[in-house]
C-alpha cells in the first residue's frame, strides 16, 4: 500500500514502484497518474497498482510542466498532465499536449506544436452518428463552416507523464480527422480501438499565454527538434500587415499579367448578299476566333469558307465543319442563331467568302485576335521586382 498524505489542496502520494514523490491535482475524475521518475502509470482507482511502463523513454524539452498554473480566456487551469503524440507515417513530427484541470470548468488540453499554442477541448454535442455514416469532406458545428485537412492520419503515444482521467500506454494508436475553419479554430475526430472522441481547438496568443503561465518570452527557446523555435506568433485576431506585402505581388503581377493581353478586331461586317472580304492575322502565338450570328431566321443555313491565297483551309455550315481538309464533325446544331469557332492560324493574308443564304437572313462575322501588349512587359517586369522586394526589406527593419 502507498503511503499517502493530504493537505487542504494537494494530494501526495509515493510511487508504487520506485517511492519516488507524486502530487495528485487533477480533481476527483484523474484515474491515472505517471511517475516523472521511473515513468510508471499507476492506477489511482487500484491502490496506486503499476499498470505499465514508459521504459527508456526520454522527457521531450517543452516550456510547460507539471504543475504549473495560469489564466486562459478568464479560466484559472492547472497543468496536471503531459502527453507527446507522434504520427506513424512521419515519427519525426511531434506534439506535446499537456492536460489542463480547473475546479470550476473540468478538463482541457493545451497543444504545443512547432511553437504554436492552442486550447482544445472536448466536445459533446457533435452527431457522431451522422458522421460515421457519412464522413463529409465538409461539416458545419455551431454556425462554424469546417473543411477536412487531407484524409486521415494515425499517430501513437510516445511519451506520458502525470495524471490523466484515461489509462494511456506507450505505443497507443489513434486514427485522426482534422477539420479546419476560420479563425484558426479546428475540430478533430480521433478513433482509438475503444472511442471515437471530437475536439474543437482554438489558436492562443503565444505571449498571452507565456505571460499567463510566468514564462519568459523571448525570441529563441528550446524545444527537442532543432533547440529552437519561433517567438514571434502573432495572435490570429491582430491583422498581420507582413501577410499583405507578400501576397500583393502576387496579385499584382496577375492582373498585370492579364492586362497584357485583348482581343484585336480584325474583321467586324454584316451582310444579306453573297460576300468576299479580306484580313490578316498578326501573330499566331493566339487562337483567333471567329463568331458567326444570323438574325431573323434561325434555321439559316449560313456558310462561310476561309482561304488563305487560293487553298481553301476552313469550311462551315449547320451539316459540316472541316478545318485543314479534316472533317472535325458538326459544332453548328439546326435550330441555333449563333456560333464560335477557334482557329490555329498562322500570320498572314486571309480572305473568307458568306454565301448568300436563301431566306434573306442577315449574317454577322467578326474575326478576333489575342494580342499581347509588348510595350507593357518592361513595366510589370519593374513593378513586380519592386513589390517582391517589400518583405525583404521589411524583414531587414
Amino acid at each position: 500500500m502507498s503511503e499517502q498524505i493530504v493537505s487542504d489542496s494537494v494530494s501526495a502520494i509515493k510511487c508504487t514502484n520506485c517511492a519516488a514523490p507524486l502530487n495528485i491535482l487533477g480533481g476527483g475524475r484523474v484515474s491515472t497518474v505517471t511517475c516523472e521518475y521511473c515513468h510508471s502509470v499507476l492506477d489511482l482507482n487500484d491502490n496506486y497498482a503499476v499498470l505499465s511502463k514508459f521504459e527508456k523513454v526520454k522527457r521531450p524539452l517543452g516550456p510547460f510542466k507539471i504543475g504549473m498554473r495560469g489564466n486562459i480566456k478568464g479560466v484559472e487551469w492547472t497543468i496536471i498532465g503531459w502527453v507527446t503524440y507522434k504520427t506513424i507515417e512521419f515519427s519525426d513530427e511531434e506534439w506535446n499536449e499537456f492536460f489542463l484541470y480547473s475546479p470550476t470548468h473540468g478538463y482541457a488540453w493545451l497543444v504545443y506544436e512547432d511553437g504554436k499554442i492552442s486550447l482544445s477541448m472536448k466536445v459533446r454535442d457533435f452527431d457522431l452518428f451522422s458522421w460515421k455514416v457519412k464522413k463529409p469532406k465538409t461539416l458545419f458545428y455551431k454556425k462554424g463552416h469546417y473543411i477536412l485537412d487531407d484524409e486521415s492520419y494515425m499517430f501513437y503515444i510516445d511519451y506520458v507523464e502525470g495524471e490523466l482521467n484515461w489509462v494511456a500506454k506507450f505505443g497507443d494508436k489513434f486514427t485522426c480527422w482534422d477539420y479546419n475553419g476560420v479563425g484558426y479554430r479546428s475540430l478533430s475526430i480521433e478513433k482509438n480501438i475503444n472511442e471515437l472522441e471530437v475536439f474543437h481547438t482554438t489558436k492562443l496568443n503565444k505571449k498571452d499565454i507565456y505571460s499567463a503561465f510566468n514564462l519568459e518570452y523571448s525570441s529563441k527557446s528550446k524545444t527537442r527538434k532543432d533547440e529552437t523555435f519561433s517567438d514571434d506568433d502573432e495572435s490570429p485576431s491582430v491583422f498581420n500587415i507582413n501577410k499583405i506585402f507578400f501576397i500583393m505581388p502576387l496579385l499584382l503581377l496577375i492582373l498585370a499579367f492579364s492586362s497584357l493581353f485583348y482581343s484585336k478586331t480584325v474583321y467586324d461586317t454584316s451582310y444579306r448578299t453573297n460576300q468576299k472580304e479580306n484580313f490578316s492575322i498578326d501573330s499566331s502565338a493566339f487562337l483567333t476566333s471567329i463568331k458567326i450570328s444570323v438574325s431573323g431566321v434561325g434555321t439559316a443555313n449560313n456558310k462561310l469558307s476561309l482561304y488563305k491565297g487560293d487553298e481553301k483551309i476552313f469550311y462551315i455550315d449547320k451539316q459540316k465543319v472541316f478545318f485543314i481538309k479534316k472533317d472535325i464533325g458538326k459544332s453548328w446544331v439546326s435550330n441555333a442563331i449563333a456560333v464560335t469557332i477557334y482557329l490555329k492560324l498562322d500570320k498572314g493574308r486571309y480572305h473568307f467568302i458568306g454565301e448568300k443564304n436563301p431566306n434573306q437572313s442577315i449574317t454577322t462575322v467578326k474575326i478576333e485576335q489575342q494580342v499581347i501588349r509588348t510595350n507593357y512587359l518592361i513595366y510589370a517586369l519593374i513593378l513586380f521586382v519592386f513589390l517582391l522586394s517589400i518583405p525583404y526589406f521589411k524583414e531587414r527593419e
